[in-house]
């Protein structure tokens, strides 16, 4: 809210905003849910054949879908929207950036982290989500 006019109930224009965000969204969370289980199940990922790494970006194809949704999203909305979604990110990306570098230092250094990528991912999904909705307070 920006004025002690703004009410905290979404209007319709809200509304039809989020309907159209998850009528993006959730195809391709679903087609990415589907090619993580086509990958474990199938991958065979600690085999020897070559293949295993195109089975390994298989799941990209999806995530691309879902960067589309979120970028359609937040061209969708309106400036105040698009503010706290920034700061969220930007928020998220130093977050992650942060992870990355010291996972790097600390690989470099001889410390074994082969989940080191998704801790990172992980510590930039939560401080966005988290950034996004102190900001929206």
């Amino acid at each position: 809210m920006t004025s002690e006019l703004d009410t905290s109930v979404p209007s319709r224009r809200d509304r039809a905003r989020a309907v159209a965000y998850i009528r993006d969204l959730a195809p391709a969370m679903a087609a990415y849910v589907v090619a993580i289980v086509v990958v474990v199940a199938w991958g065979h990922l600690d085999g020897e054949s070559p293949w295993r790494f195109v089975w390994a970006l298989l799941p990209v194809l999806p995530v691309l879908g879902v960067v589309r949704a979120v970028v359609r999203g937040l061209r969708r909305s309106d400036e105040y929207a698009q503010l706290i979604q920034l700061r969220g990110l930007a928020v998220g990306f130093a977050v992650a950036m942060v992870a990355y570098v010291v996972l790097g230092m600390l690989t470099i250094a001889g410390l074994s982290t082969p989940a080191g990528p998704w801790i990172a991912f992980g510590a930039g999904m939560v401080s966005w989500a988290a950034a996004t909705a102190i900001a929206a307070r």
